[in-house]
């Protein structure tokens, strides 16, 4: 009688135990990933403000080919404030992992964007954008939530730009068209893209009336019930109203986000929360997702990509509300699940068709191989998460830092969805 082990038959599932397993080692592999990502982005696009010590900007692409006068004119202050809420995703990521010594690093990188950023926008923290500016209040908000945690204390540096960005967005959210947030200063157009994450930031800022009261806006103004989505905006005429009916991904994500918080903090909603969710989820499925072909018998839903410029920004900034979705016990099991799986299938296409390279291999050696990695590896993602970055990214043509950023943003929430169920 043979004594060989008895083998597993092909057919037989995976024992709690092994499952267990695999997901431990996905959710290493996607925090490496995720620190990999953004050590790349600091290496490539990384640079001092008008070179001043102690501040950090991404450059706004690479190699720079646009000149000085150009690069003067072109403040791409949001996002900067995506760059700072990446780094403080890395030291979010570290410290749940326990390691503090890169908890720490990337807490002094997230303190040296915030005054790059400062210093960049010439000494203020506001601008003409009220969208620009509820997104650095979200980043600088979770700066000072990250040093409460690090250090038991509050960043002052923190504190001061909420507190002039407050004052700046509570003068866009006017009573012009029944309420909302405007766009800019010249206060002509009330938008989603500002007023989502405006509702956000008032939310967090224990402003849940206000909050509360953008929601419902955006739920009378520019909920499409059939489309299950929000709309852009509505522009204001002379004479009139103009619906601006575009989809942007974008635009969903921080209306999740909000949604929850003010939910949770008792805020007063004119629908029902976890209906409104899963309405959001089914609108995201229908618009702003792709089917990613992984073999002839095996294909996956991921989060479709825009190109680069501002789009080049959108799916990672669904994907952390998303995760935010994925995370929350307030929501029902299957949202979470709809959720998590966009997010974590998203960031491991992407990364499947990254390019990876050694910026300091020797390339004059004799019959050097492009391909090899012998230091760092640093990686460059495609601006179409369907496509490889060698059909995308071509020689010699410049790569924007936002698209590099919603890699970045992919694969940190991938890690917080993944982290939570490993």
């Amino acid at each position: 009688m043979s004594t060989e082990p008895t083998r597993r038959s092909l057919h037989q599932a995976p024992t709690a135990a092994e499952i267990s397993q695999l997901h431990q080692e996905h959710a290493r592999k996607v925090s490496d990933r995720a620190e990999t990502a953004g050590r790349s982005i600091l290496r490539m696009f990384g640079k001092k403000a008008f070179g001043v010590p102690g501040t950090l900007l991404g450059a706004v692409q690479i190699p720079e080919t646009r000149t000085r006068f150009t690069r003067l004119g072109e403040w791409h202050f949001w996002w900067q404030a995506h760059l700072l809420d990446c780094a403080i995703d890395a030291s979010l990521r570290a410290h749940r992992e326990m390691d503090s010594a890169t908890a720490t690093t990337w807490f002094e990188t997230a303190q040296a964007i915030l005054r790059g950023i400062h210093t960049r926008n010439l000494g203020s923290w506001t601008n003409s954008y009220f969208d620009d500016m509820a997104w650095l209040a979200l980043a600088s908000g979770r700066l000072n939530a990250l040093a409460e945690i690090l250090n038991g204390r509050g960043l002052i540096q923190a504190q001061d730009a909420g507190r002039d960005l407050f004052v700046a967005l509570s003068k866009g959210a006017t009573t012009d068209l029944g309420g909302g947030m405007f766009w800019s200063t010249q206060k002509d157009f009330k938008n989603t893209p500002a007023t989502a994450p405006a509702a956000l930031a008032f939310a967090r800022g224990a402003q849940v009336g206000r909050a509360s009261a953008l929601l419902n806006w955006l739920d009378t103004k520019l909920w499409d019930a059939e489309r299950k989505v929000y709309l852009d905006g509505i522009k204001i005429r002379q004479d009139s109203e103009e619906l601006e009916s575009a989809l942007y991904s974008y635009n969903q994500g921080p209306v999740l986000s909000a949604l929850l918080e003010v939910a949770e903090a008792g805020g007063e909603l004119n629908f029902e929360v976890n209906q409104r969710i899963s309405d959001i989820l089914d609108g995201i499925e229908q618009h702003f997702t792709a089917t990613f072909e992984v073999s002839a018998v095996e294909r996956v839903k991921v989060l479709s990509t825009h190109g680069d410029g501002d789009g080049g920004l959108f799916s990672g900034i669904l994907a952390r509300y998303l995760a935010q979705v994925a995370l929350s016990e307030q929501v029902a099991e299957e949202a979470r699940s709809r959720a998590g799986a966009l997010v974590v299938q998203s960031a491991d296409i992407l990364w499947e068709g990254r390019r990876e390279f050694d910026p300091d291999l020797p390339l004059n050696e004799y019959g050097i191989d492009v391909r090899e990695v012998r230091g760092e590896p640093t990686v460059l993602f495609s601006t179409d998460i369907v496509r490889h970055a060698s059909e995308t990214l071509g020689v010699g043509t410049p790569v924007q830092l936002s698209s590099q950023l919603q890699g970045w943003m992919l694969l940190e929430s991938a890690a917080r969805v993944l982290a939570a169920s490993a």
